[in-house]
């Protein structure tokens, strides 16, 4: 049996109420999750304290105090493990998870890269990897620590997908399977435990069949518009002098118009001739239009 201690970010109150995108609120969500994955760990026999049970507990009022009150309980608690949960913010356009550790702990990096491993091939969001930082929360405790950036609450796709019961299940769960496979024991979910994730990638795998059903239709359409414009462009060229570029089918035709004075061109000698009307030339050539 292990000690592990839940850190769900931010408060709902104070200096420290994390991130907001899309109305739905940080502090809110990594409640939600922090619930979940206490409620699978204990079920699978392990021992659990949080930092943070409910949506509208507030550690401290302080930045400074949050941080420091998250750290020390667990340090006092003499938990085994620490897991910080977040929601990740930048610019809309970032997406994905990431789990962060400090750096030179080597069991810190071990269960960070147990858990985005899970989070990664069990949420379907895009993974940014393992990486180290220099977080409070972990740089402070005194067992291995992690701060796991479950998604991107202002970016739209990831924030659906945190507004959803299966994509904070699925986070939980992943969290949950990364801790296990960290401590060596086996998974313990219940019958149903996978129904809502089976559901989530059903929903993913038809979003994502939907996508490339209209991306091949676009490259059709783009590869059939460049045709069509390599065309426009062959009927539009134009040919100055009877050389190597002019083709070699209308060479006869045109070299007697030349010749006998019907084509002269411009003042610098340039005939401006299109393929359509060097058609017509050859198609009265050979009508004898033009004599021998």
């Amino acid at each position: 049996m292990s000690k592990i201690y839940i850190d769900p970010g931010h408060n709902a109150s104070g200096g420290d109420t994390g991130a907001v995108g899309f109305g739905l609120k940080e502090q809110d969500i990594t409640v939600q999750i922090g619930v979940i994955l206490r409620d699978l760990l204990v079920r699978n026999g392990q021992t659990v304290k949080m930092s943070r049970e409910k949506i509208t507990d507030t550690v401290s009022e302080s930045l400074s105090g949050s941080l420091a009150s998250r750290y020390n309980s667990a340090n006092s608690w003499n938990a085994d493990l620490f897991v910080s949960i977040h929601c990740n913010s930048a610019n809309t356009k970032a997406y994905g998870c990431e789990t962060y550790y400090y750096a030179g702990s080597v069991n810190g990096e071990r269960l960070a890269k147990a858990v985005q491993k899970h989070l990664a091939e069990d949420t379907g969001r895009t993974d940014r990897g393992v990486k180290t930082a220099n977080f409070a929360v972990i740089k402070h405790a005194n067992m291995p620590a992690i701060l796991v950036e479950t998604a991107f609450i202002d970016n739209y796709d990831d924030n659906k997908f945190l507004a959803s019961e299966s994509g904070r299940k699925s986070v939980a769960t992943a969290i949950y399977k990364g801790i296990c496979d960290y401590l060596g024991i086996k998974y313990n979910l219940a019958e149903g435990d996978d129904e809502l994730l089976s559901k989530e990638y059903d929903e993913l795998k038809i979003k994502n069949d939907a996508q490339d059903a209209i991306i091949n239709v676009m490259g059709d359409e783009i590869g059939q518009n460049a045709n069509d414009i390599r065309k426009i462009n062959i009927r539009l060229r134009r040919y100055d002098y009877i050389d190597s570029n002019m083709p070699e089918w209308a060479v006869p035709t045109i070299t007697k118009l030349v010749t006998k004075g019907y084509l002269k061109g411009d003042s610098e000698g340039k005939l401006g001739l299109t393929e359509d009307l060097m058609r017509l030339y050859v198609v009265n050539d050979r009508a004898g239009a033009y004599g021998e």
